[in-house]
């Protein structure tokens, strides 16, 4: 014989397992609910075993449901034949029972994923509608007609009896004994510390001790209490708490009414209607304790995962290569991160409570601008570079972003990195890019870029000048590269010698200087009449045989904020060439 395959027998063994727990617990659940509160014709008042069969549905696939269906209804036949005696009439019975539970177990998975099931306010609204009021009012309706038709008991009163026993018999042990049978209560404890158990234990032996005091004597009307009771185990450990103390409530005030003892049983009804008030009791007690322990275990696990990626966000920056700062709505640093001490001078505790001056002035009124902006900022980073207070040596490079949330204003946060190597580089490179190869200076492009800098921000006085060197170009021709390039060296080190050094010169042309000035046109002319002196005082180059002497010219003009680059330009350009056209040399300025 060819053995099951292992995957195929573990089904059936998981199905066997469920049939077996439907049936021994249901036929249990079902005889002590006749033998208690029925007298073998009507209905019984207390009905915990069809809650068993409901909590199986929404635990197994549904594949399995069949099974379950059948071993309730088997154990149901049996335990209404033990308690009442066999008639044909247990058949329907039993088929009714089933009926009403497996109508509500489809509504519940068609309205929400099983695993959502209690976990919030909605959940435990469609819950309590689907197996409180619909399932339970469809098998009332079926079952008070078969006991009006076999025992002949009025129907409005059997039918109050099986909706009530049948609705808050789910409603109050289904979530209960779902959480028993999917091992949430095993997987709970698992999780917890031996100080966490004992904190546990402690908490329901209170609450078990303080729901006896207040059933076992009818003196005061305290019912009040155990609802504190359970909202506080709500509170301390959330779902799983409120349905185990709901339970234990149930478990003590069922025991209560059946010894004739407590504020229930000295009600002047009978026990039937006693049962009834308890079970209403139970079902607004779990009705009105599950939304709160709903909000208090989402938060939890709301509160888990937050603290879960804030040590994971934590372990990162420690590692990550810069710095992170966070300030809050006032601009003022709440937590800092990373090395903040070799970046900014401060250590990352020294930085808190301190604005984001600490950093720099720049950053600060960025920070400060994006958060004028409001809302029309939300999402956008700048990234600057910038020198730090207190370590003017590095230069640091900052990505700042504004926070929002929900429209308001929730800080920023600012992550700096060293780019003071990167910063060095990349000068060295537009340094080579923007010098000349011949004389070290600033060639056209990059002295045009230098003009067009201060132009671009005239905030004082500024001149530029044109320096003219007569016959530099030709000189390489008539006496060959290398006293070209020996003359044309010697004429730029004379002008940046002679200039200052808040001045800027750059080789420009064959045979000229350009020189940006940061002063007024008299000043201009005194640092120009400087560098012609300079350049004409004696030979370019002398080697006996060769002797280059200069004829400079060089014409100044002041720049405005009205003037752009070209403007500039042909404005020094004109007062050159006046001067070249009348035949001398020297300085000129532009009219």
């Amino acid at each position: 014989m060819v053995p099951e395959p292992r995957e195929h027998r573990s089904v059936v063994e998981k199905r066997a397992d469920a049939a077996i727990i439907a049936a021994i617990g249901y036929f249990l659940f079902a005889t002590f609910a006749i033998e208690l509160t029925s007298n073998g014709r009507d209905h019984a008042t207390i009905w915990p075993a069809d809650a068993l069969i409901l909590a199986l549905l929404l635990k197994e696939p549904r594949r399995d449901w069949p099974w379950i269906l059948f071993a309730g209804w088997a154990a149901n036949l049996a335990a209404n034949t033990v308690a009442r005696g066999w008639t044909l009439g247990l058949l329907a019975y039993g088929g009714i029972n089933m009926l009403q539970t497996g109508l509500a177990g489809l509504m519940l998975v068609h309205l929400l994923r099983k695993e959502a099931i209690f976990e919030d306010t909605r959940s435990v609204a469609l819950f309590g509608i689907g197996a409180g009021v619909i399932a339970p009012l469809v098998g009332g309706l079926l079952g008070s007609a078969m006991t009006w038709l076999i025992y002949g008991e009025p129907f409005v009163a059997s039918l109050m009896r099986w909706y009530f026993s049948n609705a808050l018999g789910l409603l109050i042990l289904t979530p209960f004994l779902r959480s028993v049978l999917d091992g949430s209560y095993r997987r709970w404890l698992a999780g917890c510390n031996m100080r966490r158990r004992l904190e546990i234990v402690a908490s329901y032996a209170l609450h078990a001790l303080v729901t006896a005091l207040v059933f076992v004597q009818a003196q005061a009307p305290l019912l009040f209490v155990p609802v504190c009771s359970v909202i506080f185990l709500s509170f301390r450990i959330g779902r799983l708490g409120t349905k185990l103390g709901v339970m234990i409530v149930a478990m003590i005030g069922c025991a209560a009414l059946l010894a004739g003892v407590g504020p229930i049983a000295s009600l002047a009804f009978g026990q039937g209607t006693q049962a009834v008030f308890l079970q209403l009791y139970l079902g607004l007690l779990l009705v009105a304790t599950m939304p709160i322990a709903g909000i208090v275990s989402t938060r939890q696990s709301a509160l888990a995962k937050l603290a879960e990626r804030e040590e994971a966000l934590r372990h990162l920056l420690s590692s990550a290569p810069g710095a992170c700062l966070g300030f809050d709505a006032s601009g003022v640093c709440n937590w800092a991160q990373g090395p903040t001490k070799a970046y900014l001078g401060l250590a990352p505790d020294a930085m808190l409570g301190r604005s984001a001056e600490a950093i720099s002035l720049q950053v600060d009124a960025l920070v400060r601008q994006m958060q004028s902006m409001g809302s029309t900022c939300e999402g956008v980073s700048r990234t600057i570079e910038f020198v730090p207070v207190r370590r003017p040596h590095l230069t640091l490079e900052g990505t700042i972003g504004v926070l929002w949330q929900a429209g308001r204003l929730a800080g920023a946060v600012v992550t700096l990195r060293d780019a003071t190597e990167r910063h060095a580089r990349e000068l060295a490179l537009m340094s080579r890019a923007e010098a000349d190869e011949q004389t070290g200076l600033l060639n056209a492009s990059g002295f045009r870029a230098q003009l067009r800098a201060v132009l671009d921000d005239v905030s004082g006085p500024a001149s530029l000048a044109l320096v003219e060197v007569s016959g530099l170009d030709a000189i390489g021709d008539r006496h060959g590269a290398e006293i070209g390039a020996r003359v044309r060296h010697e004429a730029a080190r004379r002008v940046s010698r002679a200039a200052r050094d808040s001045d800027t010169v750059g080789h420009f042309g064959p045979d000229g200087f350009a020189i940006l000035l940061p002063c007024d046109l008299l000043t201009a002319r005194s640092v120009c009449e400087r560098i012609t002196d300079a350049l004409r005082e004696r030979a370019l180059y002398s080697d006996g045989s060769v002797s280059v002497i200069a004829s400079v010219t060089c014409g100044v003009a002041a720049l405005r904020a009205d003037l752009d680059e070209n403007g500039a330009m042909d404005l020094a350009n004109q007062a050159l060439e006046e001067l070249k056209c009348s035949g001398r040399s020297g300085v000129s300025i532009a009219a």
